[in-house]
C-alpha cells in the first residue's frame, strides 16, 4: 500500500474528527496500535480510552504516551467489543482502524463479528452530535469481508438517528482504504 495514501485517508480522517472534540470532550480510540491516534486524541481531549486486544499494542501506545508525558488515557487491553464496560461516560468521538497492527502480526486483525459488536456498543455509548469514524483496510480477504459487514451495518441504522457517510479513493488501485464517518442526531 502506497504510504502517502495512508497518510492522506489519516489526515481527512481527523480533519472530520477534529470537528467534533474540544477540550472537554472524551474520546474512544477502538483500536489503538501504535498509539498515534490515542496521542492525537490526548492532546485535544479530556479523557480517552485506547483499546487493543493484543498487548504488544497497548505497551507501544503506553510508551508513546510516556514519552509525551500524557496522562489523562486509559490504555486497556481487551477488545474493543466490550468498551462499555469500561467506558461510563458518553463520548464525542470513536475513532477505528480496522485491519492489523502496523508491523506487526499480520495473522491478527480485527473480524467482522467483534468489530460489529463494538460498533453497537459506540453507539450506545456516543454523544448526540457525536462522530463515530471507521477506517477501513480492505486489501486482504478478511478486511474486505469486514469492510463489506460494515457498511451493511451502517446502512441499516436509522436514517432518523444516524447520518452516515462513506469514502472512497475512487482513482487508486489496490483497495484503498475508506473511511465510514456515523453521526448521532437524536
Amino acid at each position: 500500500m502506497d504510504k502517502n495514501i495512508l497518510r492522506d485517508t489519516t489526515e481527512l480522517a481527523k480533519m472530520f474528527c477534529e470537528k467534533y472534540i474540544d477540550g472537554d470532550s472524551a474520546a474512544v480510540d477502538a483500536t489503538c496500535g501504535n498509539g498515534h491516534d490515542t496521542l492525537w486524541l490526548a492532546e485535544r481531549c479530556r479523557k480517552v480510552y485506547a483499546f487493543d486486544i493484543q498487548k504488544a499494542a497497548t505497551v507501544t501506545t503506553e510508551a508513546l504516551l510516556a514519552e509525551h508525558g500524557i496522562e489523562n488515557v486509559s490504555v486497556i487491553c481487551d477488545s474493543h467489543e466490550v468498551m462499555s464496560k469500561y467506558v461510563e461516560e458518553p463520548v464525542n468521538l470513536i475513532m477505528y482502524n480496522l485491519g492489523y497492527l502496523p508491523g506487526g502480526d499480520k495473522s491478527v486483525a480485527t473480524a467482522s463479528d467483534s468489530t460489529l459488536k463494538a460498533l453497537e456498543s459506540s453507539l450506545e455509548l456516543l454523544a448526540v452530535n457525536g462522530l463515530i469514524c471507521v477506517i477501513m483496510y480492505w486489501g486482504h480477504p478478511q478486511g474486505a469481508a469486514e469492510r463489506r459487514a460494515v457498511l451493511d451495518w451502517a446502512a441499516g441504522l436509522d436514517k432518523g438517528k444516524y447520518h452516515c457517510v462513506h469514502t472512497d479513493m475512487i482513482n487508486q488501485p489496490k483497495c484503498p482504504p475508506e473511511i465510514l464517518l456515523v453521526t448521532k442526531k437524536k
